[in-house]
């Protein structure tokens, strides 16, 4: 639901994808800059494409060993407002992240006692991202979807800023 936003970025994600991090990071000041200016007209989005086999069927090779692990991690700290430090703390240190650095971490920066009990039931939410990501072709991290238009990868900042300034152009004529 797009919640009155005109337009509706959804990124599918992987938290030890490099290009996920820096897309994370060049795109923060885009969106900060449209809430300022216009609150409430772009909304953002996250969705899990986690590139580890565990969770992910499409993957036949894990390339993220802790991948699933921080996505169920950052929904738990969501559920307590505390989404943001977990998910800084997650992209400054993809090469070193594992499974137990993960659940250290979510322990620690988002007061989750219940990681390990909780954590079927939230796979199986990141599995559903995942189904959701089939259905729409999604195959590869960062995928965007910019008000339906999919973008595989991420644009430079620059370019993110124009589409969306495009797509509140193009709702606002219609």
């Amino acid at each position: 639901p797009t919640e009155g936003a005109k337009v509706l970025v959804v990124k599918f994600n992987d938290y030890q994808c490099p290009a996920c991090a820096q897309s994370h990071k060049d795109y923060q000041g885009v969106l900060a800059k449209y809430e300022a200016a216009q609150p409430g007209a772009v909304r953002l989005v996250m969705k899990d494409f986690p590139l580890e086999s565990e969770c992910n069927s499409n993957v036949s090779t894990t390339l993220h060993a802790a991948a699933c692990e921080a996505a169920v991690a950052v929904r738990l700290a969501r559920e307590k407002k505390l989404a943001e430090p977990l998910e800084n703390w997650l992209y400054s240190n993809q090469p070193a992240m594992t499974p137990q650095t993960v659940r250290q971490q979510v322990r620690q920066l988002a007061q989750v006692a219940n990681f390990d009990e909780r954590y079927p039931i939230m796979l199986e939410q990141v599995k559903a991202d995942i189904t959701y990501a089939r259905q729409l072709g999604v195959r590869s991290t960062p995928t965007f979807f910019i008000n339906g238009v999919k973008i595989e990868g991420a644009l430079p900042a620059a370019l993110f800023e124009q589409a969306i300034a495009y797509e509140l152009k193009r709702v606002a004529s219609q």
